[in-house]
């Protein structure tokens, strides 16, 4: 369980939002005037609202004016730590979260009190079950009076660290996970996600950043300087909030950027690694076999799988074929991006190894040799094949590349 708690001057909107949230459900509440109903309504929005903001009129009689006079809690336990609880056992728990609240007290080093006990049990408060968007985890959200109902005033200072002690108080007593474990494993959670997204980037700009993170289903605030440049930001999950500087070093709005930057490098040197890796395993020569001929000597070595030692392969290809796959890459080198000899030697490469599986692995030779057996218009009709298939699999090959973007500039 986790608990979140401060002293708020938006009382107001808070109720609102608490009490009228579509599919929000009344638990409880306690010292609040009337009869309150699990369908809380507009009528009843407006009586809970001059409660709390009369609730202290004795001590504003004396000329102090508060205006934070409303504190805001939200708390939650786990799916598991809930799963199955009735109306009756939130309100229950709701009780003595407040009466947990209420046991705390925060002393200096010389033993003087730095923030006294709060008195909500004697306070006008309500309590609100919502189910969080993205996981269907419920919480509660509590209003509570910054005023007892004798009118003294309830000391928020250090209100949220009061709030994760009653929590961790409870989590202990019920055998559940302490707040620190739940924050830092949401916090990995937010991490990794910050960072697939920035993989995914093509470059780095704040809007697609922005749109991503929701697409995720997490919540975004960011903090602009008066140049209007991001200078801070801060991740929302359900009702935790954590800065960027919470969730990793090299994720702040300074550094983000240059993070990204190191990945796309990182990225693209494992890419010339593959690469590498790919040429060691098949090592191509592409030659003439003679001066004059239209045919060319196809080597390669191949470490096959399950062996430690590369085979070697000849091939003879047509000029042809190689001709008919130039072709098609001219043709299509204005919509994609490729590097013009990689998808050349990719292309012969699954040439060829279509060829053998037709023949069963025997080996074959494009376009060489002129058999008895064979009619010229058969060999003719090959011949077409080969660059039909040539054909194809360039196409293939290219399309498996990006395609190029093409920018315009307008000027005056």
């Amino acid at each position: 369980m986790i608990a979140r708690a401060r002293a708020i001057a938006h009382g107001n909107a808070y109720t609102t939002y608490s009490t009228l949230k579509r599919d929000a459900e009344f638990i409880c509440s306690e010292n609040m005037a009337g009869d309150m109903t699990i369908a809380v309504t507009e009528d009843d929005l407006d009586s809970i609202w001059m409660q709390f903001k009369y609730a202290g009129e004795n001590y504003l009689s004396k000329g102090k004016p508060v205006t934070r006079n409303l504190i805001a809690m939200e708390v939650s336990p786990t799916k598991e730590e809930s799963k199955g609880w009735t109306a009756d056992q939130w309100s229950l728990f709701a009780h003595r979260f407040i009466e947990e609240m209420d046991k705390i007290e925060f002393r200096n080093k010389e033993g003087k009190v730095s923030s006294r006990r709060t008195d909500l049990v004697h306070s006008k408060w309500l309590a609100m079950l919502h189910h969080d968007a993205k996981s269907g985890i419920p919480h509660l959200h509590f209003m509570v009076s910054r005023f007892t109902t004798d009118g003294r005033i309830n000391d928020t200072n250090l209100i949220g660290l009061k709030a994760s002690m009653a929590a961790n108080s409870i989590n202990q007593s019920m055998g559940w996970r302490q707040s620190q474990e739940i924050s830092e494993e949401h916090k990995a959670e937010i991490k990794n996600a910050l960072y697939d997204i920035l993989r995914s980037m093509e470059r780095f700009d704040w809007n697609i950043f922005l749109r991503k993170i929701k697409e995720k289903g997490y919540g975004i605030e960011l903090r602009r300087d008066n140049k209007d440049k991001v200078v801070g930001y801060r991740i929302m999950r359900g009702n935790s909030r954590y800065n960027a500087s919470q969730i990793g070093r090299q994720l702040t709005a300074g550094r983000i950027e240059a993070t990204w930057k190191q990945l796309h490098r990182e990225m693209y040197a494992e890419a010339a690694r593959a690469k590498a890796e790919y040429e060691r395993r098949h090592h191509f020569v592409c030659e003439p076999i003679r001066p004059g001929t239209k045919s060319v000597r196809f080597e390669f070595d191949r470490i096959l799988e399950g062996c430690k030692e590369a085979e070697h392969f000849v091939f003879d290809i047509s000029q042809d074929v190689v001709d008919a796959l130039r072709d098609t890459f001219m043709e299509l080198a204005s919509d994609f991006e490729f590097v013009f000899d990689q998808v050349m030697e990719v292309s012969i490469f699954m040439f060829f190894e279509l060829l053998t599986v037709d023949t069963g692995g025997q080996g074959y030779a494009s376009g060489g040799g002129n058999p008895k057996d064979v009619s010229s218009k058969k060999k003719h009709d090959d011949d077409d094949d080969e660059l039909y298939r040539a054909r194809r699999i360039a196409r293939t090959v290219a399309k498996s590349c990006p395609k190029k973007v093409v920018r315009r500039s307008f000027s005056r």
